[in-house]
């Protein structure tokens, strides 16, 4: 494997990805964007994801270049945003590679995938530009929730590789794994590469990609971007289920932190409260997991669809869907568990009332027969 290639051309997609509201009104997202647009020098370009048909598709906003320091060289960022309706924002810097050699790559690739510097730059950056621009639609959100999900993805996005020619140069010519784990220090074991090299998809001869849970490499001659839409469309849905779970972690702290104050209640009981709450929440994610199987179902191209299934089983997507399926379950089994024992004391204390009135009833009788 030769480390002086020349990458003649190439970029990279360093991805932020940010859970900032419930929901997002995308119709009026994108006229607040456009009345707004002179003043913040933000231009919206049409969506172009045509591998994927989505009810409703997300906006994408070009926010102009920003400089990035990675691996000590300053480079020019082209950053985009995108936004999607179930309150999802992802900004990506993209970085022009044309002329740069392997072994350069291989230090940028270690820089951004590794918690270094750059890493914390990046995310910085990133999330001042998704501040900047929810402050331009706030009344679009519903529901903000502040930032405090993320996640990072890299892809990079090779056309032209120096003596590459096919996928089967790409492989040979060139130490992708070290790439995709961001590895310069270490010689990767046989196995581990091996391993790596299972999550790769090819279409024809000429083109392929691999994902790995942190990176992925593209190569595609003919620069199209459907496959950069795919991974990205499944880092979104990787995000969210992400949120839902934190989400049911805080609910179920919640439910467990009032039964000790729920106990010492009887008509204001928190219990039916919660028992609502987790009720709604489960229908919420309901629909969410019909969108994301919807999604599966409605990507066209099969070999599109295999590659966002296999972006998602790499992802773990699926484990993370057990794991909210799982809360869920136990959410709503001690919702209903409490909502009994709140039923069965507030019937404890009606017979205690019926028993009262009854002896009332009769202790006055008894006081009426000895008056007469």
């Amino acid at each position: 494997m030769s480390a002086s290639l020349v990458i003649e051309k190439g970029k990279i997609l360093i991805y932020r990805v940010f859970d900032v509201a419930e929901e997002i009104d995308l119709p009026l997202a994108e006229r607040l964007l456009s009345e707004k647009s002179n003043r913040f020098r933000v231009h919206i370009t049409p969506n172009k994801i045509q591998a994927i048909i989505i009810r409703n598709p997300p906006i994408r906003v070009t926010l102009g270049p920003t400089q990035l320091t990675v691996a000590g060289v300053k480079y020019e960022a082209e950053v985009v945003a995108t936004i999607w309706d179930y309150g999802v924002v992802s900004i990506s810097f993209q970085i022009i590679i044309d002329g740069m050699i392997w072994s350069d790559l291989l230090k940028v690739g270690a820089d951004v995938s590794n918690n270094t510097k750059a890493f914390d730059e990046i995310y910085n950056v990133g999330l001042q530009k998704s501040k900047e621009l929810t402050d331009l639609i706030q009344t679009a959100l519903k529901a903000p929730s502040g930032f405090q999900i993320f996640e990072d993805y890299t892809i990079y996005f090779l056309q032209q590789v120096q003596g590459v020619k096919n996928n089967l140069d790409l492989t040979e010519k060139l130490d992708l794994p070290a790439l995709i784990q961001g590895e310069i220090q270490e010689e990767l074991s046989p196995k581990n590469r091996e391993g790596m090299l299972q999550h790769l998809y090819q279409y024809s001869k000429n083109d392929s990609v691999i994902i790995d849970w942190n990176s992925a490499v593209i190569y595609e001659p003919k620069g199209d971007r459907e496959i950069i839409d795919v991974i990205e469309f499944a880092l979104t849905h990787l995000l969210e289920f992400r949120y839902y779970d934190d989400l049911l972690d805080r609910r179920l702290a919640e439910l467990y932190a009032s039964i000790e104050v729920g106990r010492q209640r009887i008509w204001r009981s928190q219990f039916a409260t919660i028992t609502t709450e987790a009720n709604a929440k489960f229908i919420e994610f309901s629909e969410f997991v019909e969108r994301v199987d919807n999604s599966l179902k409605v990507v066209g191209d099969f070999y599109l669809a295999t590659v966002f299934r296999g972006a998602l089983r790499r992802f773990r997507v699926l484990d993370w869907q057990e794991s909210i399926t799982r809360k869920m379950n136990i959410l709503a089994r001690v919702s209903e568990l409490l909502q009994g024992e709140l039923n069965a004391r507030r019937s404890q204390l009606l017979e205690i009332i019926i028993i009262l009135l009854i002896a009332f009833e009769i202790v006055s009788a008894m006081i009426k027969t000895t008056g007469t």
